[in-house]
């Protein structure tokens, strides 16, 4: 393995976080020639300055080993860059664990080597954070093709998200909306701390839905932070393991769900809003019970029976009959569904 690193100038006063937290974003690569520039620069062009880059590049076969070092080739600005050529390739999830085993930073984030920050993402994601403990945040998401342009908000992919925020929109908290579909889309759109990772540990050994896995097992610890504008650009084109691995949705997504089930049956969970039976005793039956997770069109408590088919191993409330309290229906009626939102929320909020 090849590694190198780049000294950095003093960094000029510009917006930074809260007082000892320091910023660290690795960028796996892998035969993305034609996009990493581009990541790069989107890291090195922060308006509020991230303290450290670390490029992990996954034995690409493609000339992205010469675009980045043409890239920061020279860089003087207040970023520490640090360039890992991996001699094997091991996947995504390896070239993340390894990036993330050499950085320096408090705060952990992550960009794929075709997609880009926009400008602002880091200013605005410092204004959301909490001043302490642990977290993990994402903003929102714009859309762009093969040559960096915006898609039309006719196009498929705009439609998804838009349908999956609307999605979001009915549910009580982020974690539920979670539950239902990757609203984070991308694992280069997650944002947390360094003891949140240490608690949960790495990535997982997915093709597919490794941050959505990642995001969920966050959840039983700490409320993911959702922060409004499109601060990351996602690009779309031929190569994406999106249009390429969607007959892992079904395998992959069933074991990260299962997962976090058996997470949650290990009994309270430190994030009070994460969705469990004990955390939400009536809304959880009637969620699990109407709503299908983003890669089946079966709910989660028809999954979950799948998943678990020894009585021995069935989390408690999947064998209890659901509650009815006065009030409540579980049938999936769309009214139903918005008194069931605001009652348990302000059940919630009383606790």
């Amino acid at each position: 393995m090849l590694r190198f690193l780049t000294k950095s100038a003093r960094p000029q006063p510009a917006p930074r976080p809260p007082a000892g937290r320091r910023i660290s974003v690795v960028i796996p690569s892998y035969n993305h020639a034609a996009y990493i520039a581009q990541a790069i620069g989107s890291v090195l062009d922060q308006e509020s300055p991230v303290d450290e880059l670390i490029i992990v590049d996954d034995r690409s076969t493609d000339a992205s080993r010469d675009v980045i070092a043409r890239t920061i080739d020279g860089y003087a600005g207040p970023v520490r860059i640090r360039c890992e050529l991996l001699d094997r390739n091991g996947g995504a999830h390896a070239a993340i664990a390894h990036g993330l085993s050499k950085a320096s930073g408090d705060v952990l984030t992550i960009l794929n080597s075709d997609d880009a920050y926009a400008p602002d993402r880091f200013r605005a994601i410092h204004a959301a954070l909490p001043p302490d403990g642990d977290f993990i945040a994402f903003t929102g998401v714009d859309f762009m093709d093969d040559s960096g342009a915006r898609l039309a908000e006719d196009d498929p992919v705009r439609v998804w998200y838009r349908d999956v925020l609307g999605q979001a929109g009915a549910c009580p908290t982020i974690g539920f909306a979670l539950l239902r579909a990757n609203i984070a889309v991308t694992s280069g759109n997650l944002v947390f701390s360094r003891g949140l990772y240490e608690r949960v540990g790495p990535f997982a050994a997915y093709r597919m839905c490794h941050d959505w896995d990642f995001l969920i097992r966050c959840m039983v610890h700490a409320e993911p932070i959702f922060v409004p504008g499109a601060h990351l650009r996602y690009r779309t084109h031929p190569t994406n393991t999106l249009k390429t691995t969607g007959d892992l949705m079904q395998g992959e997504g069933s074991a990260a769900l299962k997962t976090y089930l058996a997470l949650i049956a290990g009994g309270p969970t430190a994030n009070r809003l994460a969705p469990t039976p004990e955390n939400w005793p009536v809304y959880f039956r009637f969620f699990t019970a109407t709503y299908a997770p983003w890669f089946t069109g079966q709910s989660i408590e028809t999954v979950a029976r799948q998943l678990f088919p020894d009585p021995e191993t069935l989390p408690s409330w999947l064998s209890a009959e659901p509650a009815a309290p006065s009030g409540f229906l579980t049938a999936p009626a769309p009214e139903q569904d918005a008194l069931a939102l605001r009652r348990v929320v302000g059940l919630l909020m009383l606790r």
